[in-house]
């Protein structure tokens, strides 16, 4: 059985506003354990390759435009998810998108990584417009109120008939060239 472990190192933001970095510990096999409790709302680490690594804390999220998706999860009447699209984070962090996303950059992958170390994979391509146009959310709310167990942010991608790449209480995101050149 092939496990996927991700062994990123954990940005966390000091009370003084320094960064400071700390060994994550380690990964746990990709599975979706529950939480005891609601995860407070931490910084989301996005990384997109030849760019500095972005740290997107709840006040700079609050600033995208935030969209809201019906969706419904394994048979669920569906609900509804609000939060920041996917491509609006990326766009943020300084991913090749629009124009840019052409030659090697066709070859760029996204994982969504969650505190569980539970990976889902898209092609860069298929989440933007001028391409896929895929819709995925990253989700803070479920019919208006904060995430519980799945946050405090989970990934939502309603045109998925099944939900494997709706990553729960998600905290790095990462933009990788896998052109292979």
């Amino acid at each position: 059985m092939r496990r996927f472990l991700t062994l990123p190192l954990a940005l966390l933001l000091s009370t003084s506003g320094q960064a400071a970095v700390t060994p994550a510990t380690p990964a746990t096999p990709a599975r979706h354990a529950h939480a005891a409790a609601p995860v407070p709302a931490g910084p989301l680490v996005v990384a997109v390759f030849n760019t500095p690594t972005q740290i997107l804390d709840t006040a700079t999220r609050a600033t995208l435009p935030r969209t809201t998706v019906r969706a419904g999860t394994h048979g669920a009447a569906p609900v509804a998810w609000s939060g920041v699209a996917l491509v609006e984070i990326l766009r943020r962090a300084g991913a090749p998108l629009d124009k840019a996303l052409s030659g090697k950059a066709m070859g760029s992958v996204v994982r969504v990584i969650g505190s569980d170390g539970y990976v889902a994979v898209f092609a860069l391509a298929e989440l933007d417009a001028g391409f896929g146009k895929a819709q995925v959310l990253l989700a803070d709310a479920q019919d208006g109120k904060p995430l519980g167990d799945d946050g405090p942010l989970r990934l939502v991608v309603p045109g998925d008939t099944r939900a494997g790449r709706w990553v729960r209480r998600v905290e790095r995101i990462e933009v990788v060239d896998a052109s292979g050149r």
